[in-house]
């Protein structure tokens, strides 16, 4: 069975990329690490990168990309690769899952939907410029409209939303008596482009049209009320269309979901929170999967599962394994040396890196090399390779 990684994750907000780095790297001794990707329409960070986040107050807060640009070190140190496409469905396909984007198809063993409760685009460029979105109750928005619309008279906003945009633009239109012009883009998922500033005026780029203003705003309250982002992919869902899943994160075998698109409240907290256990639960299940035994994830999960006790040892080493570096080297002063393990530089453990590729089976490498189960041990020690099946 050949698939490009363990696991995919698709959205690169807080959820996604918790969970990709728990679901690539877990340090319990011995333990296999996972292959990951990360698939995000847009470059990492999500509504978390728009401004300050409180992960509970004031008292444990973060400054705007801080948080993200924590998540995206550990992403780029444990060599977990981003593509930046927009994924358009995700297919189970019985023993893997086929993710398709706008620039082509990949397959895993387990999929992490992760996709925000909107599909993010350039909108941090602008956001607290001519682009702002409704933020701390209709109250502070009521004062808001009423402010822009004694400044801005004559100019025009574009609202943007999904189908439940009505409740905002009416209490807008109520404050404005026509002293803007007001125009809407109603986000279906699939047909907003991103934004672009040119001569005074900020555009929302479509996937037909370009619809010109003075201001946009963003109305947040109708993506909370209406799921966009989980028609990616066919599961149960709740009557506004967010996913559902068990305290785990799961939803249906090898699937999980974590953050805003599993639905209120939305938090940073509940985001990174819940793409911790996504991200732990399908290692999980792609342990058992490739090995057919528990994973011993001490102390994230107890040592004595179902009765019988996990133990730390590398599984046994079969032909059918193809196995994958994870991680990147460098060679220097006769080692070949990769982030937690190094290697003797000799011909046959550089011919052994090329094969480790996810493609050649252990059988074949064995055929050609001999025996490499002990340099193929220390690199899975080592957290530097995987086993494929």
């Amino acid at each position: 069975m050949m698939y490009d990684r363990d696991v995919i994750v698709v959205g690169g907000g807080p959820a996604g990329l918790s969970a990709a780095v728990r679901a690539r790297r877990v340090r319990t001794y011995n333990l296999h690490s996972s292959s990951v990707m990360v698939i995000s329409n847009a470059p990492p960070g999500g509504l978390a990168d728009w401004t300050k986040v409180r992960m509970t107050g004031d008292g444990w807060s973060h400054e705007k990309g801080e948080v993200i640009d924590k998540l995206m070190n550990d992403i780029e140190d444990y060599s977990i690769p981003v593509k930046e496409e927009k994924v358009l469905k995700v297919k189970d396909q019985g023993d893997t899952f086929t993710v398709v984007t706008d620039e082509g198809e990949y397959t895993s063993l387990a999929v992490i939907v992760a996709a925000g409760m909107k599909m993010t685009w350039n909108e941090r460029e602008y956001f607290g410029g001519k682009l702002f979105g409704t933020l701390k109750g209709y109250r502070f928005m009521e004062d808001h409209f009423e402010k822009l619309c004694e400044e801005e008279e004559g100019k025009t906003i574009v609202f943007v939303g999904t189908e439940k945009l009505d409740k905002t633009l009416e209490l807008f239109k109520e404050i404005n008596q026509e002293r803007m012009e007001v125009k809407k883009v109603i986000d279906h998922g699939k047909n907003i482009r991103g934004y672009e500033e040119k001569d005074d005026e900020i555009m929302v780029l479509t996937e037909d049209e370009e619809i010109h203003g003075d201001h946009v705003l963003i109305d947040f309250e109708s993506y909370q009320l209406d799921a966009i982002t989980s028609d990616i992919v066919e599961c149960e869902k709740d009557e506004t269309g967010f996913i559902k899943t068990d305290k785990r994160s799961r939803v249906n075998e090898g699937l999980f979901a974590a953050g805003d698109v599993t639905g209120p409240p939305f938090s940073i907290a509940k985001a990174v929170g819940e793409g911790t256990t996504a991200g732990l639960e399908s290692y999980r299940y792609v342990y058992r999967k490739k090995f057919g035994e528990e994973a011993p994830v001490f102390a994230f999960y107890p040592i004595h599962q179902e009765g019988e006790p996990t133990y730390f040892e590398i599984p046994e080493l079969e032909d059918h394994h193809r196995p994958k570096l994870l991680d990147d080297y460098e060679i220097e002063d006769g080692r070949i040396i990769f982030r937690d393990c190094e290697l003797e530089k000799k011909e046959e453990n550089i011919r052994l890196l090329q094969l480790c590729d996810g493609e050649h089976r252990l059988g074949e490498i064995r055929d050609k090399l001999g025996n490499v189960d002990a340099v193929i041990k220390e690199l899975i020690h080592g957290k530097a390779l995987t086993l494929e099946v």
